[in-house]
């Protein structure tokens, strides 16, 4: 499918090349000031200490699931957040999983779907008792080509795997060509059941220098945000999403919402990037340090999460001062923490106009979008964890 990947590089050039934005939300769209449900926190009770949330969704009844990955559990919550009882714990056993909770998922019909590190899925019923258990072998990563990125975990029970290249990082894995800043990445689904895995679309891969000495700032990357019958797939780069089903049928394209926004002087101020790292085998402590190449805008937006009535939300960049080189600095629901100022999204509906425009709480991040919901992850100035529900008027 090269006619996807090109679609997406279009406009990532410089900004002359960018198509323009639609035109400006005019919807009033607006969130509860305050949470209408507030689980976690400074809340120190039993059946409230959150620490490391991976995940959270909303069932049908108004019930909350929590993934808390620091105890390997589910805990299931009242549509007033009151604690009701928990189910999970890391081990081998019925209900248990094997390694840490990644990716949480709701089915049709409020079953819910438990991705765990060491290639498992686990399924609870509706009611919340455990119904099976699942051990799969991922499709093998060949030469010079390895899974990238995080698995997202389908309601289905399939599974969206991105597989990248090893660029120039290794004696016998080629270095990019003349001018080539990204290598392609095959995003498809696998399905552990079959092991089948069917190509969904080309993309660029996450933004990479070609040496160990440098490292981007404000890097580019692929981010995808899933529905229940279609999956949305961008480049932070680029100037289009596309809109995919899980068989790679393309059902539209639908443009950023966004114009670019050059990159500022104060905010190229840091020249070098150092980090503390263990040895492996050694487990003595070093010091690496990356020289940083900025680029001249920052990428146009950061997130995508899909929404009802085949809508997708879209997240503007934020202009931070201090550099990002990770991307899950931005995407991880569990390492985020450049938020304070709350995030502005868009909302884009199914012809890719953009129809309402809105900001999300200061040190929010969002998971999940219902018809009048919104539910995530919050951290205060303490970097203790909450689960909020604000309402969504529209």
């Amino acid at each position: 499918m090269p006619f996807l990947l090109a679609t997406l590089l279009a406009g990532t050039a410089c900004a002359d090349d960018a198509a323009p934005a639609p035109q400006d939300a005019s919807a009033n769209w607006r969130l509860t000031e305050e949470p209408t449900v507030v689980i976690g926190g400074a809340d120190e009770r039993e059946g409230y200490l959150l620490h490391w949330v991976t995940g959270a969704t909303r069932l049908g009844d108004g019930r909350i699931v929590v993934a808390n990955e620091s105890t390997s559990e589910l805990k299931y919550y009242d549509p007033q957040g009151i604690h009701l009882f928990d189910t999970g714990g890391e081990g081998g056993g019925p209900g248990e999983f094997a390694g840490s909770i990644e990716r949480l998922a709701r089915m049709p019909g409020d079953s819910v779907l438990v991705l765990s590190s060491l290639s498992q899925i686990t399924r609870f019923g509706p009611d919340g008792r455990y119904a099976s258990s699942d051990r799969y072998n991922l499709p093998p990563s060949g030469h010079c080509r390895t899974i990238e990125g995080r698995e997202r975990l389908l309601p289905d029970g399939s599974i969206v795997l991105g597989y990248g290249l090893f660029i120039g990082r290794g004696g016998e894995c080629p270095p990019p060509g003349p001018g080539e800043a990204r290598q392609p990445m095959v995003v498809g689904r696998f399905v552990p059941a079959t092991e089948d895995f069917d190509t969904i679309a080309w993309l660029p891969a996450f933004e990479r220098t070609s040496d160990s000495e440098t490292m981007h700032a404000y890097p580019r990357n692929r981010v995808y945000g899933i529905g229940y019958d279609r999956i949305y797939l961008g480049d932070t780069g680029s100037d289009s999403i596309l809109a995919m089903n899980f068989s790679g049928e393309r059902i539209g394209t639908l443009p950023i919402p966004f114009e670019q926004a050059p990159v500022p002087a104060d905010a190229r101020e840091e020249l070098v990037r150092e980090m503390e790292a263990t040895q492996s085998g050694t487990g003595q402590r070093m010091t690496m340090s990356w020289t940083l190449v900025y680029p001249d805008y920052y990428p146009r937006y950061a997130r995508l999460v899909a929404a009802p009535e085949d809508r997708v939300w879209v997240m503007a960049y934020p202009l931070w001062k201090e550099p990002v080189v990770f991307a899950d600095e931005e995407i991880h629901p569990r390492i985020h923490h450049r938020l304070d100022g709350g995030a502005l999204w868009k909302v884009v509906d199914r012809d890719g106009s953009p129809i309402a425009e809105l900001r999300t709480p200061p040190g929010f991040f969002l998971l999940e979008v219902g018809d009048d919901y919104v539910l995530g992850i919050h951290k205060d100035e303490f970097g203790r964890e909450s689960v909020r529900l604000h309402g969504l008027m529209r």
